[in-house]
């Protein structure tokens, strides 16, 4: 009885140590997961550093982005995902972008019967002057559009530029949103009269730095001169153009921005706002009008 125990128990030690030993040589299901989770992820990431990847339909944060062209004249607007584009011989056509990728810093997008290809360097539009942080080009069945898109860019110089003043030491001038006229328009040519009613004052800077426009009464010439670097020094004034009387807002107005513009000592760009600053800080804005 004893011995017939013992070899029991002997039998049942060798089964337990033959089933460890199975258990042993068997993948076990959880590291088995992890490992094959471990290279898929290898994998993938090789993977990741040669794929295209998926770009949302539009760079601004708002959702929208915006470009057109010249000869032939056309506009392009990309949003939720639509793609709309219109040009002066055809109707105006809206299709879903079926295809968004990126590579490095160029973008595209592609309808059933367009691509836009939306390449990060800077363009000049044709007709304005005006700069875009895009250059933008579009292959449609019958054609090949290019032109510009994003963000509006700062001047690289002020020099042969006109602006538009919008507001007067902090003042917002609601005429800053209207486009100056002729008659506001600095020339010398002869016949013309000084600037229309409640129009902004204007500041054309020529070739070579100097300055002319409206004051918002009369026109005048000289009075500054811009440099590099945000530099502003003080020029021989050349006398006004026109010498009209301007009672009340007008006279108030064409002495501040005087007063303001004479003082000024530096310029700087914030976005595509131009800014002329006094030593006590007071400041003139303006917009570039084309």
């Amino acid at each position: 009885m004893h011995r017939l125990g013992t070899d029991s128990a002997q039998t049942g030690t060798q089964r337990a140590r033959a089933e460890q030993a199975g258990r042993a040589g068997r993948p076990q299901p959880l590291r088995a997961g992890l490992l094959a989770l471990g290279l898929a992820g290898v994998l993938a990431g090789c993977a990741g550093e040669h794929a295209t990847q998926p770009v949302a339909v539009s760079g601004k944060p708002d959702g929208i982005y915006q470009a057109s062209g010249n000869e032939p004249s056309w506009n392009m607007t990309l949003a939720q995902k639509m793609l709309t584009l219109e040009t002066p011989d055809g109707p105006r056509t809206a299709a879903p972008v079926l295809h968004a990728h990126a590579e490095g810093r160029d973008r595209t997008y592609e309808t059933k019967s367009a691509r836009v290809e939306i390449t990060s360097k800077a363009c000049s539009d044709s007709m304005s002057g005006q700069n875009y942080a895009d250059t933008v080009r579009i292959v449609t069945q019958n054609r090949t559009l290019t032109g510009c898109g994003g963000a509006a860019l700062a001047p690289n110089s002020l020099n042969g530029t006109r602006w538009v003043v919008t507001a007067l030491d902090g003042q917002r001038l609601v005429d800053g949103s209207k486009a100056p006229s002729d008659t506001d328009r600095t020339t010398d040519q002869p016949g013309l009269k000084a600037g229309a009613p409640d129009m902004a004052p204007t500041l054309d800077i020529n070739d070579s730095g100097k300055v002319s426009g409206s004051d918002g009464c009369n026109r005048y010439v000289g009075g500054l001169e811009f440099g590099k670097d945000g530099r502003v020094k003080a020029a021989p004034q050349g006398g006004v153009s026109t010498l009209m009387a301007c009672p009340g807002r007008r006279d108030t107005l064409a002495r501040q921005f005087s007063t303001l513009t004479r003082a000024a000592t530096h310029w700087r760009m914030e976005g595509t706002t131009l800014v002329l600053e006094t030593a006590d800080k007071k400041t003139v804005r303006l917009r570039q009008v084309f």
